[in-house]
């Protein structure tokens, strides 16, 4: 490290080998070279001469002087620490030589005076230096207390701190004066983009060019960009600069491969002996712009559904998002509309076309975490009324306002893999006439999951929903338990033919989802999940309990995404397979 390298260089211009010079002799051959026949220290008022001739290993009383041997004696002494400069000379004793070290000592150690710092208090650096006032000071101690402090800046407090070298560390009045400064940005360079624009990883940044460099906010950084769901593992590097206190960054970010969607589907149901196939294009990264650009079309015999879904994560300076959604479905479904139809509270055939428009804006309010406002509109119209007089009128809207929170922090090992962390979230939903609906409800749903890895490539995971629903509502509205992101033992369709998919109908609803989940490391595109899902449904005064467990498989198809399918069995003994686009929670 330069910081250390710097006090070693120091040390190194204390001592100045002036051996050759110092010595009164020359190089000689070792059969020629005077005997050394006795050590002496001159010089010393304060170390101990024991302490000094201990450093002593190379050179031998009874051996013959030898030049480079004597250097590194020197070299030692030096590093015991006390001293400025040591020098050797020799004297003729008998009929040998004398071999004599001189030394200078450092002076009495004062105080210590840090200056330079604008991020840390150079206080709490004061109790990583140990030497006490009255003490001789000691370079080596002061090196090796030098670098904790480093470290502690680094490790706990994020910064990067160098040392300004000076001629002389401490002053002949006994003083140390200690100039640190912490590394600030010069450069920053985006590198490994081949399709995403630069901004949209450098918008990300919690940090420009010319701060101190943070470590923790670097990675906060980092974590952002991940978040994206764009990229994995982005790399950063430091290059110095002519500039002793600035560094260059250069960001090596490897853009995910196949991460937009194209999946066909066409699957038949035996329970309700219908083939139903669906079309989904989707990009999180439209035109390179970090833009999400959704189409779902689905068609069954029953009905059509078009959704087309446009979102911009950072619409102005304050990283407002917007989403759009439009759509248009026409289904024959089975309901019980009871407020239209009071006279008949049977189950009975309903087509129905709803034609609907949504409207999102997000703005963060601290960090990681989320406000959002959102508007949904939509029209209804049922077109096979069952009877004549209807209660209230067969076109009528749905409108709705919402508010929400959430809180994002997990980690990725990649733009697939979440090996880490939490995510929390809140909504509030309201349907009023103000809003021009023609229901009155209210919606609550408080939502969160962790992740923790357990081991490499395993992570455990946890999923806990609950919503609650009172008011005016349409019945096809009210919460539902089944489907492959809730309870997946259970038909995604509310109103099938599977007879307890009723039982699955309520106001109040409660799941918990777990799951095991790992990756081979030789196929990072793999995944094998172990699972159990749980729920609660209330509807008035009948409260249902379900369950189901299983085993499942991911599988990352470029231009498909995520696709999988699960194998479970829930509480009725029966065995479901459920394909899986993306993850469940």
């Amino acid at each position: 490290m330069k910081l250390l390298s710097s006090l070693r260089l120091l040390g190194g211009m204390a001592l100045v080998f002036c051996l050759f010079f110092t010595l009164s002799f020359n190089p000689v051959s070792a059969e020629t070279a005077p005997i050394v026949l006795i050590f002496e220290v001159q010089g010393n008022d304060h170390v101990p001469v024991e302490k000094i001739l201990g450093a002593i290993s190379n050179s031998k009383v009874g051996q013959p002087l030898d030049s480079q041997k004597a250097q590194r004696d020197m070299q030692s002494i030096m590093e015991i620490g006390y001293f400025a400069d040591v020098r050797a000379k020799t004297e003729p004793v008998l009929n040998g030589i004398k071999l004599i070290f001189e030394v200078v000592e450092n002076p009495t150690f004062k105080e210590l005076q840090i200056t330079g710092l604008q991020k840390i208090d150079a206080e709490q650096l004061h109790t990583f230096f140990t030497q006490k006032p009255g003490e001789i000071f000691n370079t080596t101690i002061f090196r090796d207390d030098l670098a904790e402090a480093v470290k502690f800046c680094k490790e706990e407090k994020g910064y990067l701190v160098q040392y300004r070298a000076t001629p002389q560390i401490v002053g002949s009045d006994g003083v140390v004066r200690l100039e640190l400064f912490e590394l600030k940005y010069g450069k920053i360079s985006i590198q490994g983009l081949t399709k995403t624009k630069d901004f949209v990883v450098r918008r990300e940044l919690l940090f420009k060019e010319g701060d101190i460099i943070d470590t923790n906010i670097l990675q906060e950084s980092i974590v952002k960009i991940m978040r994206l769901r764009l990229f994995d593992n982005p790399e950063p590097r430091f290059e110095m600069t002519t500039e002793p206190d600035t560094v260059d960054l250069i960001l090596n970010v490897k853009e995910a491969v196949g991460i937009g969607v194209i999946s066909p589907q066409i699957s038949w149901s035996p329970t309700t002996n219908e083939v139903t196939g669906s079309l989904i294009y989707s990009t999180p990264n439209l035109m390179g712009l970090g833009q999400n650009l959704s189409l779902n079309l689905n068609f069954s015999e029953s009905g059509n559904n078009a959704q087309f879904s446009f979102s911009d994560p950072w619409l102005d300076a304050n990283h407002t998002s917007f989403q759009l959604t439009m759509g248009n479905t026409e289904i024959t479904r089975d309901s019980t509309i009871t407020s239209w139809f009071p006279a008949d509270n049977n189950i009975y055939s309903l087509s129905l076309r709803q034609t609907n428009l949504s409207l999102t804006f997000g703005r963060p309010v601290w960090n990681d975490s989320t406000a959002t406002l959102g508007f949904d509109f939509e029209r209804n119209n049922i077109q096979n009324p069952i009877s004549e007089s209807p209660s209230r009128p067969l076109e009528f809207w749905d409108n709705s306002m919402s508010l929400g929170l959430s809180k994002n922090g997990l980690t990725y090992q990649d733009a697939f893999f979440v090996n880490g962390g939490y995510f929390l979230s809140s909504r509030y939903k309201l349907s009023n006439n103000f809003l021009g609906s023609d229901y009155n409800y209210q919606q609550l749903g408080l939502e969160g999951k962790w992740f923790h890895q357990l081991f490499p490539n395993i992570v455990w995971g946890v999923h806990l929903t609950g919503d609650w629903l009172t008011g005016d509502y349409p019945d096809y509205d009210a919460l539902y338990l089944g489907g492959m992101y809730k309870l997946r033992g259970y038909d995604t369709y509310r109103f099938s033919a599977d007879p307890g998919a009723k039982d699955l109908i309520g106001n109040q609803a409660y799941v918990f989802n777990t799951e095991l989940r790992y990756r081979p490391p030789a196929n990072k595109n793999a995944e094998f999940i172990v699972f159990a899902d749980v729920g609660q449904i209330t509807d008035g005064a009948s409260t249902t309990l379900k369950y189901d467990y299983g085993v499942g498989f991911r599988f990352h198809v470029s231009f498909l995404g995520t696709l999988g399918v699960d194998y479970s069995v829930n509480a009725d003994n029966t065995p479901k397979v459920v394909f899986i686009v993306g993850e469940t929670f």
